[in-house]
């Protein structure tokens, strides 16, 4: 281990994470200096060359990235999410709490499977027209809204970066997430819908029935589908995209190919060839990404792992130690961005469940361990409005709309409430994972 090295390189780490959370800096420039320096004093320091920092880096997590931005665009361009909205209004008949249990299933839902941030552009709008045409107060169902979106994030290997990053560190396909996450999921989602209805919507004043009935029937959903093949083509292509991502093993190649036949089939409709639509990929991300696998690189060349292991986590029982990553992710995830938090907790949570068999210093049980490092990173943000970037959206739409009743600090104080009661609930399921290992064992 080369004390030295580790201590640079945790410098560099920070000076990024630092760089990502302050909104002037150019986070993305400060990324690649400094994971250019860093490499450069680590490969001289330690006879490393370029070969030794490129094989850190995670390709297919690249793969899976771009071709997510190129799936969302499409979707978008398509007009389905504002379709669904309109028609999730009309299905619920102008009854506002089935309104407000469907918006809040459904960005859910979708929140899993494209970027929330993009779930929040296009469903809030429609949201807040629907209530202003309706004269009620939209920000309980903005709010309803943002909170729930991020459970959505735990249930697909591909809903947002650090799940791909985390899923493909630890070959976990979209089957490993339905059994062990789906259940857990939806219990926090309708216990999350029905305290809302209970404390926040049952205040809200009702919608007038003269009001309802103008509203049902001034809307009509296909005048937004500006081309009906063009959608019907793309929705029922996404949906079989989401199915291989079910029943296929490889992500990035499914996420590829899909994406790929899409945009060849979308030529047609949009006369955007794949160069246009290369542009809406999140470029700075992918970059940041990289200088984060290169910089983290460094520190395994350094001797972080040694470092992990030479820690007695033995002494603690399997329990105890998934309550602590659990609140250590949560804290971390909400003060600082989530990928670097993946980045490094992945090296962490690889030493603590590598078997024995296989060289292993502690051979925990992977189940308990990778569920606290999986829930602690996607709802631990929601502490702070800062650390979930759909809660920052959805509060610039609110303020831009004008909404009254939506502001920082009732979102900060209820999203914090709920990021507590979240992670409550998450440490009685521990509780009851570590029960059933120990009777499995």
């Amino acid at each position: 281990m080369d004390t030295v090295i580790l201590i640079i390189s945790f410098i560099f780490f920070a000076i990024i994470i630092l760089s990502y959370t302050i909104e002037k800096l150019d986070f993305v420039a400060i990324a690649l200096i400094c994971c250019f320096i860093c490499a450069t004093i680590a490969g001289i320091s330690l006879g490393l060359n370029i070969d030794n920092f490129v094989n850190y880096i995670e390709w297919e997590v690249i793969i899976i990235v771009m071709s997510m931005s190129v799936l969302t665009k499409i979707a978008e361009d398509s007009n389905i999410l504002e379709y669904l909205a309109v028609q999730l209004f009309k299905f619920s008949k102008g009854n506002q709490r089935v309104f407000f249990y469907l918006i809040c299933v459904i960005t859910t839902l979708l929140a899993g499977v494209i970027s929330d941030i993009v779930v929040v552009l296009i469903i809030a709008p429609v949201v807040i027209r629907l209530c202003h045409f309706l004269k009620i107060r939209a920000g309980t169902y903005l709010m309803g809204m943002t909170i729930c979106i991020n459970i959505g994030s735990i249930i697909t290997p591909f809903s947002s970066g650090e799940n791909i990053i985390i899923s493909n560190e630890f070959k976990l396909d979209t089957l490993y997430f339905i059994q062990n996450y789906w259940i857990f999921s939806f219990i926090l989602l309708f216990v999350t819908i029905y305290l809302l209805d209970r404390f926040y919507l049952r205040k809200e004043p009702k919608i007038e029935e003269i009001q309802k009935k103008f509203v049902i029937e001034l809307i009509d959903s296909d005048v937004m589908i500006k081309n009906k093949k063009m959608f019907y083509v793309n929705g029922i292509g996404i949906i079989v995209t989401i199915v291989c991502f079910a029943i296929l093993p490889n992500l990035y190649l499914t996420a590829m190919i899909s994406t790929m036949i899409l945009v060849i089939v979308n030529k047609r409709f949009t006369k955007k060839n794949m160069s246009q639509l290369l542009r809406v990929v999140e470029w700075e991300i992918i970059f940041f990404f990289i200088s984060l696998y290169i910089v983290v690189g460094c520190l395994l060349e350094a001797g972080f792992e040694e470092l992990f292991a030479s820690i007695p986590f033995n002494a603690l029982t399997p329990l105890v130690l998934s309550l602590i990553i659990l609140i250590m992710v949560s804290g971390v995830s909400g003060a600082i961005a989530n990928t670097p938090t993946a980045l490094i907790f992945n090296k962490i949570i690889g030493i603590l469940i590598l078997p024995i068999a296989m060289g292993g210093e502690f051979g925990f049980a992977s189940t308990p361990l990778l569920f606290a490092f999986i829930i602690g990173i996607n709802l631990g943000g929601n502490f702070l409005v800062q650390g979930a970037a759909c809660d920052m959206m959805t509060l610039k739409i609110a303020k831009d709309s004008g909404v009254e009743n939506l502001g920082y600090k009732r979102l900060a104080k209820n999203g914090a409430l709920f990021a507590l009661i979240h992670i409550g609930l998450s440490m009685i399921y521990i509780l009851f994972l570590t029960l059933i290992m120990m009777f499995i064992g």
